[in-house]
C-alpha cells in the first residue's frame, strides 16, 4: 500500500488539541472502575517510593521502549554485554522481547488501563481462539512480530514470566485493569504501586488528587504512555544522570501500512477509510537522514515528552536509531557509543 500523509500542519495541530481532550475523556471511566478495584488489592504490593532506596550499581539507565525499532535494529549484543552496568527499565510491552534474550529488567513498568489487552504482556493464561476473533489488536499491529501467532506466543510469554516473575520489579499503576493486577497479584514478582499523572492536582475537581486521596501512593507523570512514565521513573526515582532511550520510536517506518498502526481500528470506526490518511504526518529525522510518519497521537506523546525532558537536570539520549524522537534536550547516538561513556 502507498501511505498519503496530510501536510496541514495548523489543521493537524487542531486535531492533536481536540484528540488528547477526547483521548482523556475516553479513559477516564476505565482508570476510575481499575482504582476502585484495585484498593483492596494494594496490599499485595508497597509503595514505589520503596525503590528510591534500592540499591543501584549505577547512576546510569537504559529505558526499553517497545517501538517497531525494536525488532529491525539488534541492540541485544550490546544490552547483553552492558546490563549490569545500567539500570534497565523495560516497559511492559518490551518485557517479551529481554526475556526472549535471557535479559531480566531491573523494573518493568505497566499503566494502560485497557481491560483485556495488556495482561498479554505478562501471558493471559485464559487466551483462548475465541477471545483473539473478539480483538485483533496484536494479529494487525507492527509491534511484537512474535505476537502473529497469537496462541504460542502467548504460550511462550506466560512460560517466560512465570519463569522469571520471581526476579522481576513490576511498578504498577493504580490505572492497571483487573486482569493485570490478578496476573501479577498470582506471581512471584514483587509490586510497587503509582498513582497517574492524569490533571492539575490543585484544580477543583481533579481526578488525580481524588485518587491520591484514596491511596496516598506517589503521583509520577507518564506522558500519556508507558515509555514516558518508564523514562520519568529513570529521571525522578533513581535520579539517573544520564538516560538512553532504545525503542523510543513515536511513529512506523514509511513502508508499514496504515492499517497496521495502532489506532486504525478506531480511526475507521469513527471515519471513512479515505479520510483517516489526514490524521498521519510523514517525518524527516535529520540525524538518520529517513522518513518516517506518525499520527495524532504519537505525535502528541513526542511533544508532551519533550516538555519533560526540558524540565529535568539528567541528560536524555536517544539510541533508538529509528522514529521521529528528536529535538532540544535530547542527544542522538547509538547504545554502544552510550554505554562506553556512561559507565
Amino acid at each position: 500500500m502507498t501511505n498519503s500523509f496530510s501536510s496541514n500542519n495548523k489543521f493537524i495541530s487542531k486535531l492533536h488539541q481536540k484528540f488528547a481532550s477526547v483521548t482523556y475523556k475516553n479513559i477516564v471511566p476505565e482508570v476510575k472502575k481499575n482504582v476502585f478495584y484495585n484498593l483492596k488489592h494494594l496490599k499485595i504490593g508497597k509503595s514505589i517510593s520503596e525503590l528510591r532506596n534500592y540499591n543501584m550499581n549505577s547512576k546510569n539507565a537504559i529505558v526499553v521502549g517497545g517501538g517497531p525499532s525494536l525488532r529491525k535494529i539488534d541492540q541485544i549484543k550490546t544490552l547483553k554485554k552492558y546490563a549490569k552496568k545500567f539500570i534497565i527499565i523495560s516497559c511492559d510491552g518490551s518485557l517479551f522481547y529481554l526475556l526472549s534474550n535471557k535479559i531480566v529488567p531491573d523494573l518493568v513498568v505497566t499503566l494502560d488501563p485497557h481491560p483485556t489487552r495488556i495482561i498479554r504482556w505478562f501471558g493471559d493464561k485464559t487466551l483462548n481462539l475465541k477471545k483473539i476473533k473478539k480483538d485483533n489488536y496484536f494479529s494487525r499491529q507492527d509491534i511484537e512480530k512474535k505476537f502473529n501467532n497469537e496462541l504460542k506466543s502467548n504460550k511462550k510469554i506466560t512460560k517466560l514470566f512465570d519463569h522469571y516473575s520471581k526476579k522481576l520489579k513490576i511498578a504498577l499503576c493504580t490505572s492497571s485493569s483487573k486482569m493485570v493486577v490478578q496476573r501479577l497479584k498470582n506471581s512471584n514478582a514483587k509490586l510497587f504501586w503509582w498513582n497517574p499523572f492524569l490533571d492539575d492536582p490543585k484544580k477543583k475537581g481533579s481526578l488525580t488528587k481524588s485518587i491520591y486521596k484514596k491511596n496516598k501512593f506517589p503521583i509520577i507523570n507518564s506522558g500519556g504512555n508507558v515509555g514516558a512514565a518508564a523514562w520519568m521513573m529513570a529521571d525522578s526515582l533513581f535520579n539517573c544522570k544520564k538516560i538512553a532511550l532504545i525503542g523510543m520510536d513515536f511513529s512506523y517506518y514509511i513502508d508499514t501500512p496504515i492499517e497496521s498502526t495502532q489506532y486504525y481500528d478506531i480511526l475507521k470506526s469513527i471515519f471513512k477509510k479515505k479520510d483517516i490518511n489526514i490524521f498521519f504526518s510523514k517525518i524527516y529525522n535529520p540525524k538518520l537522514k529517513k522518513y518516517f510518519f506518525s499520527d495524532y497521537v504519537y505525535i502528541w506523546y513526542k511533544k508532551c515528552f519533550l516538555e519533560m525532558v526540558r524540565n529535568t537536570e539528567s541528560k536524555t539520549y536517544n539510541c533508538t536509531k529509528g522514529g521521529i524522537l528528536f529535538g532540544k534536550n535530547i542527544k542522538l547516538q547509538t547504545l554502544n557509543e552510550f554505554c562506553k561513556k556512561g559507565i
